[in-house]
């Protein structure tokens, strides 16, 4: 794999410098690899509509192609772009809970997507209750592919610096935002099949999720 030049920006969580953003979606728009802080994990992310974006990151991953990546959207209403229909418990969830750590896993159009699905009729998605990725979402014009910025046999990155250590030399961009906080990630729910299904437990708490949908299967 070609060894890249990585460069590092630090950003104001709170109020990011438009050049910084303006600098992450040019990278994108040109099919290449940022890592952005989330309000979870610092993630990989990439334009899921360059399938030679979407290839590397599984290549600087060596995550599995059976593996989907999930979407990273400036608004919820993005969603109604990649499906159907909506649950209503999935809509009670991302009322609930979103922008936050709750990636909700949907039942897909055919044709949403494709490359990050992995070959499922289902997509993840999440509204990031941090600024800085939903910001260069809409500055793209699009969702983000994403992952958890490390690769799969090593923990999630909760700083800038340990993405760094990852991934130098593999991504363009690491977007400098601070600690990640609770550096936990996302808990992954399932609305695709008879009723709420925990794919992952993370940051929300089952407790949490059953106080607004009721019952809620485990994995």
């Amino acid at each position: 794999m070609r060894k890249l030049k990585t460069e590092v920006a630090v950003i104001d969580p709170q109020e990011p410098e438009a050049e910084v953003l303006r600098s992450a979606a040019g990278v994108l728009e040109q099919g290449g690899l940022v890592v952005l802080p989330t309000d979870t994990v610092y993630g990989l992310v990439c334009d899921p509509r360059s399938p030679a974006a979407v290839d590397q990151i599984y290549r600087v991953k060596g995550r599995r192609r059976a593996m989907p990546l999930a979407l990273l959207l400036h608004d919820m209403a993005q969603v109604s772009a990649y499906v159907e229909e909506i649950p209503e418990a999935a809509v009670r969830a991302m009322q609930a809970f979103w922008p936050g750590a709750l990636t909700v896993v949907l039942r897909a159009r055919a044709d949403a997507a494709a490359a990050v699905r992995a070959k499922r009729d289902t997509l993840g998605f999440r509204l990031p209750a941090h600024v800085v990725p939903r910001l260069v979402a809409g500055t793209v014009g699009g969702a983000l592919a994403s992952t958890s910025a490390n690769q799969s046999e090593r923990p999630a990155a909760t700083t800038a610096s340990q993405a760094l250590e990852y991934l130098d030399g593999l991504v363009h961009l690491i977007v400098d935002g601070g600690p990640a906080t609770p550096g936990q990630e996302s808990t992954v729910v399932s609305f695709a099949g008879d009723g709420p299904r925990i794919l992952r437990e993370g940051a929300l708490s089952p407790q949490r999720l059953r106080e607004v949908l009721g019952e809620v299967k485990a994995k």
